[in-house]
């Protein structure tokens, strides 16, 4: 059975898509997704939203196991092909619970083509200002953030990740219906 994606895919693809372009320019700012696609099953309806708009045919995706019915719709309405070697993707999805890759096993560009890196979507259960403070690009100063639900390492990694820059991966966090960006130039401070 195939599920039904956007009502107007062309203009709330576009939509999303600014909103992430919008939260990588701006990390640590959680907005609020435009428009969301009716829910699939196994996938946070930011996550499909997500999916819809970011891939197509020519990029590699890594997901956790997911119910068939979604995969095919995934497959019909983006021309998805599933990576199962997550240090190959394009994109990771990490849905609540799934265990966090390490970052440095991830693909991180070259220095010639820093962009041809991975980018992580990752749930979250929600934004909070308690774990970090973050600085660079896109933050007028800095700025406090916190997401209940990442990984305990995740924070240690994300500086190890920093370290590589330009190359590294970036991050899309999703909490509810909102995303918060977290490009690879963010330098963060614990606490």
């Amino acid at each position: 059975m195939l599920h039904t994606a956007f009502e107007q895919p062309v203009d709330q693809c576009q939509q999303v898509f600014r909103a992430v372009l919008s939260a990588l320019a701006e990390p640590l700012l959680p907005r609020r997704l435009p428009c969301l696609p009716p829910p699939l099953p196994g996938l946070s309806e930011a996550s499909a939203a997500l999916l819809y708009s970011l891939v197509d045919q020519e990029v590699a995706v890594w997901l956790p196991p997911l119910p068939a019915d979604t995969l095919e719709s995934l497959r019909f309405h983006t021309g998805l092909q599933i990576c199962r070697d997550v240090a190959q993707a394009d994109f990771i999805l990490l849905t609540r619970g799934c265990p966090l890759p390490a970052l440095t096993g991830l693909k991180s560009g070259t220095a010639e083509y820093p962009d041809r890196s991975a980018t992580l979507l990752i749930e979250v259960e929600q934004f909070n200002t308690r774990q970090i403070e973050g600085c660079g690009p896109g933050i007028p100063a800095c700025r406090r953030f916190g997401a209940v639900g990442l990984a305990a390492d995740f924070w240690t990694q994300w500086q190890q990740n920093h370290t590589r820059f330009p190359r590294g991966v970036d991050v899309i966090l999703l909490a509810g219906e909102h995303i918060a960006g977290l490009p690879r130039s963010t330098r963060i401070q614990e606490g």
